[in-house]
C-alpha cells in the first residue's frame, strides 16, 4: 500500500494503529523539512530585499545628482544667454551710438545741476539763426531705441501767428527716417527768405548796369505798392514785413533804430557774413543767418551751454551792464550794453553751431553749411557784426508812423492778420 493510500485512510479514520504511527512519523519528518526550508528562504528574501532597497536608494541618489547638475547647466545656460543679450544690446548698441549723431548726449558744463540734452541747444540755435520769425518753445524729448535709433520731438512756434506745434523726428544711424513739418516744411525752409532777395541774390560790380537799374526800378515800384497797401489796411491789421537797409547798420545803430521805432516789434536781425557783392562759395547758394534780439521769445532759463565758451548764449543784459563803467541809467551806457549783448549773443550761437557737425549733416538743408558757419565766424571777427536787414512785426498804423524813420532800401510784406493774435504781448 502506498503512502498516499495510508494518508487517506488516516484522514478517514480507518487506519490501524500501526498505519497511524507510520503516517504520523512521515508527517513529522516533512514538518521538520518545511521548517528548515522556510527559515532559509526568509533569510534569503530579507537579504535580497535589502540589496534591492540599496539599489533603489542608490538609483534615487544618482537621479538626484543628475537632476541637480542638469539644473545648474540649464541655469548657467540661461544666464549666459541673458548676459550675451545684454552685452550685445548695450555694449554693441553703445558702440553704434557713438558712431552717429546722438541727440540724447549732454556735453554742456558739469557745473549746472540740471542739464538739457545737446539736441535742445542744437535746435534752439539752428532755429534762431536760420528761421526768421520762429522760435523753439518748451522742451525737446529724446529717446534712444538702441543701435543708433532715436525718437525725438521739439516744440516750434510761429512768432507772428502765435501758434505753437510739436513735431516728431525718427533718426536711424545718422539719417532721418521720419521728418514732416516744422523746420522741414518747404515754406519755412525756402520761402522764408522772401524780401531778402537783394542779399541772397546779390549784385556784383561785374553785373551790367542795366540789370542793377532794372532791379532798382522794380524795388522802387514794389515799395510804393507796399506803402499804399498798408495805408489801405485797417489801422489794427497786424503786419509781418522784411526790410533791407540802404546800408549795413552796426549793432549800436540798430539799437538806436529800435528805440526810435519802439512801437514796432523787431523779431530777427540778418547779419552780413560776406562782403557786399560777393558770395561765400562759387558753387554753393548764399545762406542768410541772423538772430532774434528779443529777450522773451525763447523759454526764459539760466540753463545754457558752457558760459565760458558761449557767453550770452541766452541774452543776459544784466551781466554786461555789470562790466560797464558809469551809471546804469545812462542812455548811452545802456545802449552800448545792449549792442554788446547782441554781438556777443550772435557770435556765441554761431560759434556753437559751427561745432555741431553731426547735427548739421543730419538736420540742416545743406550739409556744406558747416563750412559756411566757420567762414561766417571769420568774417564777423574781422569786419564786426553788422546787419543788412530785419524782420519786424507791427500794426498798419505803427508801420505808417515809423516807416520814414527806417533807412530802408526794399520793403516786403510777408503776412497780414486782421489783428494782433495776442494784444498782451
Amino acid at each position: 500500500m502506498s503512502f498516499k493510500e495510508l494518508l487517506n485512510r488516516y484522514k478517514e479514520g480507518t487506519a490501524s494503529e500501526e498505519e497511524i504511527k507510520i503516517v504520523e512519523k512521515e508527517l513529522e519528518k516533512y514538518e521538520s523539512i518545511e521548517e528548515y526550508y522556510t527559515e532559509g528562504l526568509s533569510e534569503s528574501f530579507i537579504q535580497n530585499n535589502g540589496i534591492e532597497k540599496e539599489r533603489v536608494d542608490e538609483s534615487k541618489s544618482i537621479r538626484k545628482l543628475v537632476n541637480h547638475r542638469l539644473s545648474k547647466v540649464v541655469i548657467s545656460s540661461v544666464l549666459i544667454v541673458v548676459l550675451l543679450y545684454v552685452g550685445i544690446f548695450y555694449g554693441l548698441s553703445n558702440i553704434i551710438d557713438i558712431m552717429y549723431y546722438d541727440p540724447t548726449s549732454s556735453t554742456q558744463s558739469q557745473e549746472q545741476e540740471y542739464q538739457r540734452p545737446d539736441f535742445y541747444y542744437d535746435m534752439q540755435t539752428y532755429i534762431s539763426l536760420n528761421m526768421p520769425g520762429k522760435a523753439i518753445r518748451s522742451f525737446t524729448s529724446e529717446e534712444s531705441k538702441g543701435f543708433g535709433k532715436y525718437e525725438v520731438s521739439y516744440s516750434y512756434k510761429d512768432l507772428f501767428s502765435d501758434e505753437e506745434s510739436r513735431y516728431f523726428l525718427d533718426i536711424s544711424k545718422g539719417k532721418l527716417t521720419y521728418a514732416i513739418g516744422g523746420i522741414f516744411s518747404i515754406k519755412d525752409r525756402f520761402s522764408i527768405w522772401e524780401g531778402f532777395e537783394k542779399i541772397q541774390f546779390h549784385f556784383s560790380e561785374e553785373d551790367p548796369n542795366e540789370k542793377i537799374e532794372s532791379f532798382d526800378i522794380y524795388s522802387e515800384k514794389k515799395n510804393e505798392e507796399t506803402l499804399e497797401y498798408i495805408d489801405e489796411l485797417n489801422s489794427l491789421s497786424y503786419v509781418s514785413m522784411s526790410i533791407v537797409f540802404e546800408e549795413d547798420l552796426t549793432m549800436e545803430e540798430f539799437y538806436k533804430l529800435t528805440e526810435t521805432c519802439s512801437d514796432l516789434d523787431f523779431k530777427w536781425v540778418g547779419i552780413r557774413t560776406v562782403e557786399p557783392g560777393t558770395k561765400w562759395s562759387e558753387n554753393q547758394p548764399m545762406h542768410l543767418i541772423g538772430f532774434n534780439p528779443n529777450y522773451n521769445d525763447e523759454p526764459s532759463s539760466n540753463i545754457q551751454p558752457d558760459k565760458e565758451k558761449y557767453p550770452q548764449f541766452n541774452l543776459e543784459l544784466r551781466e554786461l551792464i555789470k562790466e560797464l563803467s558809469g551809471p546804469i541809467t545812462s542812455e548811452d551806457n545802456y545802449g552800448k550794453a545792449v549792442s554788446k549783448s547782441y554781438e556777443t549773443h550772435f557770435k556765441s550761437r554761431l560759434n556753437y553751431i559751427s561745432k555741431r557737425e553731426g547735427f548739421i549733416e543730419l538736420l540742416d538743408y545743406n550739409s556744406y553749411k558747416i563750412d559756411f558757419y566757420n567762414e561766417s565766424l571769420e568774417h564777423i571777427e574781422e569786419k564786426g557784426v553788422k546787419t543788412y536787414g530785419i524782420l519786424v512785426f507791427g500794426t498798419a498804423e505803427e508801420f505808417l508812423n515809423s516807416i520814414d524813420k527806417i533807412p530802408y532800401d526794399t520793403l516786403h510784406i510777408n503776412k497780414v492778420l486782421a489783428a494782433k493774435p495776442n494784444i498782451y504781448r
